[in-house]
C-alpha cells in the first residue's frame, strides 16, 4: 500500500489485492463499466482476474452504466465480445430507473416522446410506457424522454423546446445526465445530459422553467434500483455502508456513491488522475491503481 499526504487517501496497487486483504468489510460492490472494465472496446488490464475472483469468492456485485441507448442485453453482449462474461441481470442501466418512475407516478400506458435511441428492447416500453418518435404526436404526449444518437437534432430539439413553451407542465426525463461519453480514438459524443441542459438554457432564457428528472449517476434512481436488485439477488438486507462503488469519474461515480451512503473507490485508469482528485471537492474513500 502507498499513501499520499496531499490527498490523505490510501492508494492501493489493485482492487483484487485489497479484496484479498479485507475479506469481511463489504457485502457487495457496484462498478462503473466504461473506463473500469473496458476502455475503447478493450478489457482493462486485470479485468478478467478480478471477475474470476469475484465469482470464486461469491461476492455480490452490479455493474452500473449511464448508457441508456443500449439495453442491458446489448451491453452484456458487448462485454462478452471483450471476453467478460456478464449476464444482463448483473447490469443496471440509468434507463432501468424508468420502471420505478412510471410506477410511482402511475404513468403505465401513457404516451411519451423519445428523442433518439433508448435501447433494444426499449427501456420506456419495458417500464410500461407507450413511446413515439413522431413529432406530429408530440402534443399528445405526457412527457419527453431524452435518449441518445440517431435523430435529427435540429428538428427534434426545436420541436421539443417549443412544445415545453406551450406545455411547461409536461415531464422531461433524462436517463443519462452526462455531458458526453467516449468514442474511439479519444473522441467524444455529446450525451443526453448535455442536450437536456442545452434545451433548459434556451427555455430559461425565454422565461420557461422546467425541473427535469435525472435517472443516472450521480443521481439516486440508478443507485436505488441497483441496491434493490443486489438485495433481491443476495436474499438479505444490505446496509449502504457495506457497499463500495468502484468508478473512474469523480462527478458521476464517486459523487453518486458518497451521496447514497456507499463507500467509494476511484480507479486511476486515465480519466481521473491524482492531481485532479487533489483539486476536486469530490473525494473518494480509496484509490486503486488497477483492477
Amino acid at each position: 500500500m502507498l499513501s499520499t499526504s496531499a490527498l490523505k487517501i490510501n492508494v492501493f496497487g489493485s482492487l483484487l489485492d485489497w479484496l484479498e486483504n479485507h475479506p469481511d468489510e463489504l457485502d457487495a460492490i457496484v462498478f462503473d463499466i466504461d473506463g473500469v472494465w473496458v476502455i475503447d472496446n478493450r478489457p482493462m488490464p486485470g479485468s478478467l482476474a478480478l471477475l474470476n475472483g469475484l465469482r470464486r469468492k461469491k461476492i455480490h456485485f452490479s455493474l452500473l452504466t449511464n448508457d441508456a441507448n443500449r439495453s442491458t442485453m446489448e451491453k452484456s453482449g458487448s462485454l462478452r465480445k471483450c471476453g467478460l462474461d456478464f449476464s444482463p441481470e448483473e447490469i443496471v442501466s440509468c434507463g432501468d430507473g424508468l420502471s420505478a418512475f412510471v410506477e410511482q407516478q402511475q404513468l403505465g400506458g401513457k404516451l411519451f416522446f423519445v428523442m433518439g435511441d433508448l435501447g433494444k428492447p426499449c427501456f420506456g416500453e419495458k417500464a410500461g410506457l407507450l413511446v413515439t418518435r413522431e413529432l406530429a404526436k408530440l402534443p399528445f404526449c405526457k412527457g419527453v424522454i431524452v435518449g441518445e444518437d440517431n435523430y435529427d437534432w435540429e428538428a427534434v430539439i426545436n420541436a421539443v423546446i417549443n412544445h415545453f413553451i406551450e406545455a411547461p407542465e409536461k415531464l422531461l426525463v433524462v436517463p443519462n445526465p452526462d455531458e458526453f461519453y467516449p468514442r474511439n480514438a479519444g473522441k467524444i459524443q455529446m450525451a443526453a445530459g448535455a442536450v437536456a441542459r442545452f434545451m433548459l438554457r434556451a427555455l430559461n432564457a425565454y422565461g420557461t422553467t422546467l425541473e427535469p428528472l435525472y435517472l443516472g449517476k450521480p443521481y439516486a434512481p440508478i443507485f436505488e434500483h441497483s441496491h434493490s436488485q443486489l438485495e433481491k439477488r443476495s436474499g438479505k438486507t444490505i446496509d449502504h455502508s457495506r457497499v463500495m462503488m468502484i468508478g473512474d469519474h469523480l462527478e458521476s461515480d464517486i459523487l453518486g456513491a458518497n451521496n447514497f451512503g456507499y463507500r467509494s473507490g476511484l480507479l486511476l485508469s486515465g480519466l481521473t488522475n491524482k492531481a485532479r482528485v487533489e483539486k476536486s471537492h469530490v473525494k473518494p474513500g480509496l484509490l486503486f491503481k488497477t483492477l
